[in-house]
């Protein structure tokens, strides 16, 4: 009957303080009924033994009630937000309605936008737990563990996510329309995995729109490798120290238009060491240095062939 009791006071929301603060009241008018009719010490001290001891039992049956009620609650809440995290990530996407009614269900409100986040510990020998707000939806039992922030724009939301950077290597995809929080998580398990390669620095948050260069190139690896092959030829020749330097002169020239204090200050020489080099890289290009025909495959080229020569280094 108190198991009852216990479950039936967790099921309404309430704690069971008030249902202790009566087990105590009860005993002790017990207590003094019992004493009030019985005038031998012989006879009291095993009656006060057996209604404490009776108070403890039933008050201990009905907090195993109360907790396998709350148990059971937080698995059906826990069940409803697998549901609708495998329904919000589906391809196609559910409907509108059937989000909606599968959210009302878990008690989840539908946000304007999300964004996907691929996790992967960085203590493989030490499981770490996420503490998260209530209406960040998450699964860390399968093989790729991974959450769904709401409104991952909002005041607040970085905190979050820096908080679980420190013990997981945290990938955010780009902030999308619900609809779309599929497509936001598969580019934050693309980067997730290019930082497992070394192509991408594990360091600090990574945000898939500080790398969607270097995501896109490298959704077609082998074409990458084919237009790298092709379009950087002349630098064969070159020991691999000089043909680095070089590679990354010329990226730096592409992105800044030729100009040499400009690409000078992102590499961090002198622009006259910029200068030096360029006359090189015309000495082995030729014309097709400055074809504006050829200058966005050749950048593609020069960042996917640095991205992957670093990470053979590492």
């Amino acid at each position: 009957m108190y198991r009852t009791i216990g479950a039936w006071e967790a099921d309404q929301g309430r704690s069971l303080d008030a249902l202790q603060r009566s087990l105590r009241v009860g005993a002790r008018l017990a207590w003094r009924r019992i004493a009030d009719q019985c005038d031998s010490p012989d006879v009291l001290g095993p009656l006060a033994e057996a209604i404490f001891l009776f108070l403890d039992e039933i008050a201990a049956a009905a907090s195993e009630g109360y907790l396998k009620a709350i148990g059971r609650a937080a698995g059906e809440v826990e069940r409803r937000r697998r549901r609708l995290l495998g329904l919000l990530l589906s391809d196609p996407p559910a409907s509108p309605e059937e989000a909606a009614e599968v959210a009302r269900i878990a008690g989840w409100a539908l946000p304007r936008t999300v964004a996907g986040v691929a996790l992967h510990e960085r203590k493989q020998d030490q499981f770490t737990p996420l503490t998260l707000p209530p209406d960040v939806l998450v699964d860390t039992d399968g093989p790729q563990p991974y959450l769904l922030l709401p409104d991952p724009d909002g005041p607040g939301r970085s905190r979050i996510l820096e908080a679980i950077d420190v013990d997981w290597i945290t990938a955010v995809g780009p902030t999308v329309p619900l609809r779309s929080a599929a497509s936001s998580l598969r580019w934050a398990r693309e980067a997730l995995a290019l930082v497992r390669r070394g192509i991408i620095s594990p360091d600090g948050l990574i945000r898939c729109s500080d790398h969607e260069a270097t995501l896109v190139i490298f959704r077609d690896e082998d074409f990458i490798r084919n237009v790298a092959a092709g379009r950087l030829a002349p630098l064969d020749a070159l020991r691999p120290g000089q043909r680095e330097r070089l590679a990354e002169t010329l990226l730096a020239c592409l992105q800044r238009g030729f100009n040499a204090n400009e690409a000078a200050e992102r590499l961090h020489i002198h622009p006259q060491t910029v200068r030096y080099r360029l006359r090189q890289l015309e000495d082995l290009f030729g014309e097709r240095l400055y074809d504006t025909d050829r200058q966005l495959a050749l950048e593609m080229a020069l960042h996917a062939w640095l991205a992957l020569t670093r990470a053979d280094e590492a």
